[in-house]
């Protein structure tokens, strides 16, 4: 028997799965709710009994990201202790989202530029969040001799831009594959924390195999972004 609820819950998640694209493609502001409504086989109307409104379907959609994010990302950090590990765990989780759910990192990085002031700032707290992280992180290593910077907040958010970076920029076709992204990144990041000496090929991989160009189909960019690709060979 179906529980009072989980129709609409099983409704909403549809809509999210077509917000995602449709944002993604078209825009925030471009999107409409009778695309988003025809999308999942409703009528206009209907929707509303799943969202408030354009505004609030945004605010929802980019809040249980970025809390499901959160929650998988400490998951992670809280099986490890030493701070280097930690590190590399961090930028292993953000470069393997962005590449596997890139419209979801696309529409993190992007939209937040549309939510009124009041939603702003419940969903800045949360990607604040993140950087409180490193920033923790770095403190730990600074304290154990591993890290050497000036001013560890600033070192927190340097290391954040460069994860955030590849959301924006980084569409695959002739291409890094994913662990060679790791790779490069990973080193950058321990350059920037005062590791010179940092060897790439001790970096583990972040998942049980490689990725190899086979596995990447090319995709368009989103709206406004060309479709030409940045990495190449």
């Amino acid at each position: 028997m179906r529980q009072r609820g989980s129709h609409r819950a099983g409704t909403f998640s549809a809509i999210k799965a077509a917000g995602i694209r449709l944002i993604y493609e078209h825009g925030y502001e471009a999107m409409t709710l009778r695309m988003l409504a025809r999308s999942v086989g409703l009528e206009s109307g209907s929707l509303y009994y799943h969202i408030k409104d354009k505004q609030d379907f945004l605010f929802r959609l980019l809040k249980e990201i970025i809390e499901a994010n959160i929650a998988a990302l400490d998951e992670k950090l809280a099986e490890l202790d030493d701070p280097e590990e930690q590190i590399r765990a961090f930028i292993c989780f953000f470069i393997t989202h962005q590449w596997e759910k890139k419209e979801e990192a696309f529409i993190i990085s992007s939209e937040v530029r549309s939510l009124t002031p009041e939603n702003y700032q419940v969903i800045n707290g949360l990607t604040r969040s993140f950087q409180d992280r490193v920033e923790e992180i770095v403190r730990h290593g600074v304290a154990r001799g591993k890290f050497r910077v000036r001013n560890v907040g600033v070192a927190a958010i340097a290391v954040c831009d460069v994860l955030s970076g590849p959301a924006r920029w980084y569409y695959p076709k002739e291409l890094l594959v994913l662990d060679e992204m790791i790779e490069m990144i990973t080193e950058m990041v321990f350059r920037l924390l005062g590791v010179p000496a940092y060897a790439a090929n001790t970096i583990p991989l972040c998942r049980n195999a490689a990725s190899s160009a086979a596995d990447i189909q090319p995709k368009a960019g989103p709206a406004g972004f060309p479709a030409r690709h940045l990495w190449v060979r």
